[in-house]
């Protein structure tokens, strides 16, 4: 039985504008992380707002553990507090008390314990995140890495059924901030615990989800393994969004879709005659040099462990091809084209 179920779930802030979830429905699964990805503005922190019950939905419902915690619609509503849905958060800015120690941070949620039980508990929680020699400090006293874990221990010390993250990473540099990701990740599959994980980065939400939900104007576009949600979106939204892409025009025919560079498996099986746009990825395409090729290479971009190359085609359209840094080929070179896409997405043609 799934954990966590949304059923139609609307969200509204005004009524002249759209919504902010939009007939969302889901499940998760118990011990499952799931990623919800999408840009600013689409509907992500709602969710995990409408889940935890710091916010009420318009319509739908949503259960946890097989309980009903909210229904709405219909000019009725039936709401569980948020204290009474076992839900932990960690917040964006991890929201720490100053004026409280680690360890009393993490006892915050503890209060019903017996004081020897509440003890234990935050010793064990603060091992388990790395903090078990800084129970004294304060939070002004730590990094920003051990902030985090600070409040990721307050968020699982009352074992919550159910975790939800609110792009915990973002206030990090890149370096602790991978770092971190991989923490958080063994955190949360050594404990079993479901989490829903918000970013608007593809590659955290790749590395650490189990489903990576694609999220647009309150829409849930795609749901599906992070391999599924790169190699095979759903919609133009989804591929553009999750990594870069080119589209090509091309033309259905009985042999494949037959572009400027090529004919590929019709494997979604189009109609022939329709016309459709061929989505590539950088490392769909590769090159080799030669001073008759029918591409041209436009900007070569390096980036340390890869180089970008951008390449024109007699259309006008362009193409990227990722090579490994070593590869270095300048502005101006002709190149003949080699495209071995194993995944052949197309979409209709606008």
């Amino acid at each position: 039985m799934s954990l966590v179920v949304l059923s139609e779930v609307t969200k509204r802030f005004h009524p002249d504008r759209p919504p902010a979830v939009d007939r969302l429905s889901l499940a998760i699964a118990r011990g499952e992380i799931l990623a919800l990805l999408g840009p600013s503005g689409s509907g992500k922190t709602t969710i995990l707002r409408l889940i935890a019950g710091f916010e009420s939905p318009d319509d739908g419902r949503i259960m946890l553990g097989g309980r009903l915690v909210v229904e709405a619609g219909h000019e009725r509503m039936i709401a569980v507090p948020p204290e009474q849905r076992q839900v932990g958060i960690v917040f964006q800015d991890y929201a720490l008390f100053p004026h409280l120690t680690v360890e009393a941070n993490v006892a915050f949620g503890l209060h019903a314990l017996t004081r020897a039980v509440r003890g234990e508990r935050i010793r064990e929680i603060l091992h388990l995140v790395g903090l078990a020699d800084l129970g004294r400090r304060y939070p002004h006293e730590l990094s920003g890495g051990q902030q985090q874990r600070v409040a990721l221990a307050r968020a699982l010390a009352p074992a919550p059924a159910l975790l939800l993250l609110d792009e915990p990473f973002s206030n990090l540099d890149a370096d602790l901030r991978a770092q971190m990701r991989d923490e958080v990740e063994r955190v949360l599959r050594s404990t079993g615990t479901t989490a829903i994980f918000v970013t608007h980065d593809q590659e955290e939400a790749f590395t650490i989800a189990d489903r990576v939900g694609v999220l647009d104007r309150g829409r849930l576009e795609q749901l599906g393994a992070p391999e599924t949600i790169y190699h095979a979106p759903a919609t133009r939204f989804v591929a553009e969004f999750v990594g870069a892409a080119d589209f090509l025009p091309g033309i259905v025919t009985p042999e494949g879709i037959v572009t400027e560079i090529g004919t590929f498996a019709n494997v979604q099986a189009r109609a022939p005659g329709e016309r459709v746009r061929v989505m590539l990825r950088p490392d769909d395409v590769t090159f080799v040099a030669g001073h008759d090729g029918e591409a041209i290479i436009l900007r070569r971009d390096f980036r340390g462990s890869e180089t970008l190359y951008c390449l024109g085609l007699p259309s006008g359209d362009r193409v990227h091809s990722s090579q490994p840094s070593s590869a270095a080929f300048t502005v101006g070179t002709r190149v003949h084209l080699e495209v071995p896409a194993i995944h052949v997405v197309t979409f209709p043609a606008e």
